[in-house]
């Protein structure tokens, strides 16, 4: 990171974020019924303050959650989600929009607290039974980060991401939509991005028996690289690393070249030799 820079502008170094869910998830659902041909919404959520704002479209599901610690070193490697939820007989799930809220913690060198997002969301023409998604939370920099001696918490003043205990009685649908919530996060400097792999959709039965949809959801927490700002001291160690080479090997060639340009006699010179002192004993 530091080639062709006169001095070191930033640094990496590599840390597992200690990540703590929040056991706050948020699903939204886009039924159609082959018979009426109407959509409907399903509003699927671990929070109460949001059930009640939704009262025709709340449904209670099945929501189960599992911590993951492969390595036994106290920081959870995954977090796993499993939700159902029950349909009726004419409802075919088209959509669908999750969300999973995180704590992200570094602690290594740059050290500070904030509140992440996990998302992801399908659309079919056809009627799906089962989506299966897996991928990392990730961190994401726009610029370097400083390094501190203490925590702090990265936007404070937006956390939590769904507030509406201090949002006026009128906005607080629109402050817990899925895409309001996605449109402050993502204009965020500093965030923690879920980066999906390969997900997988069931598509549901034509005879009707499907009569849950089902989400899987497995978020990790890899090792990943963390950008930041030098200290003063990093700074100078690698001046001096980089530039002391340099400036043996000029004063070597200097006086290469100032013995055989005096040996040569290719500058004119005189040698000054101090006067004897006699001593007298």
């Amino acid at each position: 990171g530091t080639d062709g820079d006169l001095w070191k502008m930033y640094g990496t170094y590599r840390e597992q974020p200690d990540v703590k869910f929040l056991y706050k998830f948020i699903m939204v659902l886009e039924s159609t019924s082959p018979t009426s041909g109407k959509t409907n919404e399903i509003f699927v959520s671990t929070m109460d303050s949001l059930n009640v704002l939704r009262p025709e479209s709340y449904r209670m599901a099945n929501v189960k959650f599992h911590k993951g610690d492969a390595n036994l070193d106290g920081i959870f490697d995954s977090f796993t989600l499993d939700a159902t939820v029950p349909l009726a007989e004419d409802e075919q799930i088209v959509s669908m929009q999750a969300l999973l809220f995180f704590n992200f913690r570094l602690q290594k060198r740059v050290k500070f607290d904030m509140e992440s997002v996990a998302y992801t969301s399908f659309a079919s023409g056809l009627p799906i039974s089962g989506f299966k998604s897996r991928g990392s939370l990730m961190l994401r920099q726009t610029n370097p980060l400083g390094i501190r001696n203490y925590f702090s918490a990265l936007y404070a003043e937006e956390t939590p991401l769904v507030d509406i205990i201090d949002s006026p009685t009128k906005n607080r649908i629109t402050d817990s939509n899925v895409g309001h919530i996605l449109e402050k996060y993502r204009e965020r400097d500093v965030a923690a991005d879920y980066v999906e792999r390969y997900p997988i959709k069931s598509r549901a039965a034509d005879s009707g028996e499907n009569v849950t949809f089902r989400l899987e959801m497995k978020v990790e927490i890899p090792e990943q690289e963390v950008l930041y700002i030098p200290t003063l001291v990093e700074v100078l160690k690698d001046a001096w690393v980089k530039y002391l080479p340099v400036v043996i090997l000029c004063w070597l060639l200097l006086g290469r070249v100032k013995s055989f340009a005096f040996c040569q006699h290719l500058l004119h010179s005189t040698d000054l030799y101090p006067a004897m002192k006699t001593r007298q004993f």
